[in-house]
């Protein structure tokens, strides 16, 4: 039991969670944790969006990277995804998450239709806010994952949550 000495008459009711529309939005990462795959056959980074201005100023998206999954496709589209996000963060060696936590990031937004749980947000593509890319190989269209094979998995990735 907890004693709240709440009153709700003095407080706005939240109002119903609906996804963004979608589109491009500024955002950055403020959480991020690395956790086993229901399976236990893999490790993903679970990581918070919040939008930075807008209309939709501090709402917030989340999404899952596969980053070490015992399906090759998934740990490589999931490595593809991250490489690209550490691209447009300007982060391009990354030993802990928390290295891409408030970096201003572009992300596409689109919507995934779900009848039974509500629809939901889903990130297609990141680009650099400043449009500028760092020092590295020459970067993949814009909102593309790179096209080279992904690196093995880094290290941190296989630790245990």
């Amino acid at each position: 039991m907890a004693i709240l000495n709440f009153n709700a008459t003095t407080v706005e009711p939240a109002g119903e969670f609906t996804a963004l529309p979608a589109g491009i939005y500024t955002a950055q990462i403020t959480e991020s944790e690395l956790k086993q795959t229901k399976s236990g056959t893999g490790h993903y980074l679970q990581l918070t969006w919040r939008v930075l201005d807008g209309q939709y100023a501090n709402r917030l998206i989340f999404e899952r990277l596969n980053i070490a999954n015992a399906n090759e496709t998934a740990q490589k589209i999931g490595q593809q995804q991250l490489s690209a996000l550490c691209h447009a963060a300007g982060v391009l060696q990354v030993q802990d998450s928390s290295q891409l936590h408030n970096k201003p990031v572009r992300i596409k937004v689109t919507i995934r239709k779900d009848e039974q749980y509500g629809d939901s947000n889903e990130i297609k593509g990141y680009e650099s806010v400043s449009g500028a890319t760092p020092s590295a190989p020459a970067m993949p269209p814009v909102f593309a994952a790179p096209a080279k094979p992904a690196a093995p998995a880094m290290p941190w990735a296989k630790q245990a949550a």
